[in-house]
């Protein structure tokens, strides 16, 4: 019988826009229903409208970047607990609060089921990937084919919050253990981790947007440029585009 996460994980998640409130309101729809295509039109419409968006190739890709969330609650319980969520689309809901003009959906999981890993940590690993990256490449397979948003985008926008969890989230834990699990789930995830493991792809998707850092003066930080727009900067009142868009202006202020 599967385990639970205890409150005091599920504390930590909520950092990560897990909720455990369940929305009953017609702002709630659970991630399988978006496999149909009018559903998801519909969805994505919705949410276009709610964030000012002028098409729905733009809300797919800002839907993408809300969505990659998810993976980042499946391997911080992987790699800080050595745990493994069920994350199938059937248990997990997208949640938004009404009037929320900045559309940041909250994922409620209606079971908080869990697997411990065994003695084989490397299998193990490979396990928990292996399923998140397949829900993912369902997802993103899905929302391209209807919107005609290119997958290269999407890729990089689940990429960048992978690099960002790894890079700046884990990083603080002060643990000696957790610390050496960081770093070995890191390299396997860009180094290592093959194609096979992301659904249909044959290589590796997130290696490619994994590039040298440069020092911005501007930001006083090293930033990982993008290799495609997310196209935020689309969005109606929001002209500035990101600070580390591929076509951002440098004197410009970045956002």
């Amino acid at each position: 019988m599967p385990d639970i996460l205890n409150r005091a994980e599920i504390e930590e998640l909520l950092q990560f826009r897990l909720t455990t409130e369940k929305n009953a309101s017609d702002q709630s729809i659970r991630l399988n229903e978006l496999f149909d295509d009018h559903v998801l039109l519909k969805y994505l419409e919705q949410a276009g409208t709610c964030i000012g968006s002028p098409d729905v190739k733009v809300t797919a890709s800002l839907f993408v970047k809300r969505y990659a969330i998810l993976a980042v609650i499946s391997l911080y319980a992987m790699t800080s607990w050595n745990k493994k969520i069920n994350m199938s689309f059937q248990n997990i809901s997208l949640q938004t609060e009404e009037g929320d003009r900045n559309w940041l959906p909250r994922f409620y999981f209606h079971q908080m089921s869990v697997e411990t890993a065994c003695t084989d940590r490397i299998r193990f690993r490979e396990d928990v990937m292996k399923e998140v990256f397949l829900y993912i490449y369902a997802i993103i397979t899905q929302i391209s084919k209807v919107t005609k948003q290119s997958k290269q985008i999407l890729w990089e926008n689940i990429s960048v919050y992978l690099f960002w969890l790894y890079e700046k989230v884990l990083t603080k834990i002060d643990d000696k253990e957790i610390e050496k699990r960081v770093s070995e789930d890191y390299y396997y995830l860009i180094n290592e981790a093959p194609g096979s493991l992301f659904g249909d792809c044959r290589e590796n998707p997130l290696k490619k947007f994994y590039g040298n850092k440069k020092y911005e003066d501007q930001n006083q930080a090293e930033i990982r440029i993008r290799t495609t727009c997310c196209l935020y900067y689309r969005l109606e009142g929001s002209p500035k585009r990101c600070n580390t868009c591929p076509h951002f202006c440098r004197s410009e202020e970045p956002i």
